[in-house]
């Protein structure tokens, strides 16, 4: 379940299969986290986006540092 990457890295494209199967790795590591964390009430969004990071972050790569995004004055 390779994505593909265009040369600017904007756009990467997943097939709906390989969608799915992200989704359910990202509720499972955010429940995880959940349960790591106490199963406490109110940070649902936090554990989920982390999750989500952590999980597309193995596919997608490392993000450009800061540095890199900057567009630099003519």
């Amino acid at each position: 379940m390779k994505p593909s990457k265009n040369i600017s890295q904007t756009q990467v494209s997943f097939h709906e299969g390989d969608l799915l199967r992200l989704e359910i790795q990202i509720a499972k590591r955010a429940d995880m986290l959940w349960q790591m964390a106490g199963q406490g009430r109110g940070s649902d969004l936090i554990h989920w986006l982390q999750a989500e990071n952590e999980v597309l972050g193995r596919y997608l790569g490392p993000e450009p540092p800061v540095e890199a995004l900057a567009v630099a004055d003519p």
